[in-house]
């Protein structure tokens, strides 16, 4: 009983969060509006940063309570979900092939490598956090000076005080839920007896990456295949910028080897293979069965993963 209680204030929070986050979101973009933030800056920042709020605050929710284990699964476990299960799934929808600009892949390739770097010593150090700031700084330059990632049709303008409103409620949904989560995933851990390195990665990791999948949904109903692919290299971009330092510079863990060994080496072989699929959509002619095959592949390894995570295999 106390654990079934436990699964679902798990995913209550979980709920919370990514509530509060497409709330926050959707409204701090119609008050960026009204502030006269271009609509360039609000499509590059705001869409890849709110789909990546959750994450982000799981990170600091799960430092401050002394759960650097939870924060480091779910950023790694989200970025494994989001090409995996969410660009996997996409490919078996796409049909035509798509313009994007392969510049932003450089810093989603260097924050893979930094990670890597990061990981191979056991800890994350100053220096370390630093530089995913220093990926963090040219990420945004690059989206300055391209076309970046396409921000979303424009939604009915709510009044701005309206919006201010209820973007300070989707804001303290991000926090409730970040710390209910945090709270009952530690917990529903200890009474399962598995690690809470696990549970980021699964639970935690898939439930955080929803906004992310809502978002490829509508972009896909659409027919805007660059915002699918803007939008998984942002938020795998943003997820490692801003989570690991956070770990590094209020954090004190020592990272386990078995993520160097096993996760990171599937978001590695993950990586490449968006990046390939990506390259190829833009520069190659389109090929529906390549992109059939690879949707099914991924979103298979997807399922794989968590069945091996959870001891199903």
């Amino acid at each position: 009983m106390e654990l079934t209680s436990n699964i679902i204030l798990l995913l209550s929070g979980i709920t919370i969060l990514v509530w509060g986050a497409n709330k926050f979101v959707d409204h701090a973009s119609v008050i960026a509006k009204h502030l006269g933030v271009g609509e360039l800056v609000i499509g590059l920042t705001l869409i890849a940063a709110g789909t990546s709020a959750p994450e982000v605050f799981v990170g600091i929710s799960a430092v401050l309570n002394g759960n650097e284990d939870i924060a480091l699964g779910t950023a790694i476990g989200s970025n494994i979900s989001n090409i995996a299960l969410i660009f996997g799934v996409s490919c078996l929808y796409f049909n035509v092939a798509s313009k994007n600009d392969l510049l932003n892949l450089l810093p989603f390739g260097l924050t893979v490598l930094l990670l890597g770097l990061t990981l191979a010593d056991g800890a994350i150090s100053f220096n370390e956090s630093m530089g995913f700031v220093g990926l963090l700084m040219l990420f945004m330059y690059i989206l300055f000076k391209t076309d970046g990632v396409p921000d979303e049709e424009d939604s009915e303008i709510s009044e701005f005080t309206k919006s201010l409103f209820l973007s300070m409620v989707g804001l303290v949904g991000l926090i409730a839920g970040a710390n209910i989560s945090i709270i009952y995933a530690e917990s529903t851990a200890m009474l399962l007896g598995i690690s809470e390195l696990v549970i980021g990665l699964t639970i935690i990791a898939l439930g955080t990456s929803l906004p992310e999948l809502a978002a490829t949904v509508a972009a896909l109903n659409k027919g805007k295949h660059q915002m699918v692919v803007g939008n998984i290299i942002g938020s795998n971009v943003l997820n490692l910028v801003l989570v690991i330092p956070i770990i590094g510079f209020f954090g004190s863990v020592q990272l386990s080897p078995i993520v160097m060994v096993r996760d990171f080496s599937i978001l590695v072989i993950l990586s490449i293979a968006f990046i390939l699929l990506t390259v190829s959509l833009t520069k190659l002619k389109f090929k529906r069965s390549l992109y059939l095959v690879a949707g099914i592949i991924l979103v298979s390894s997807y399922l794989l993963y968590i069945a091996i995570l959870s001891g199903i295999v």
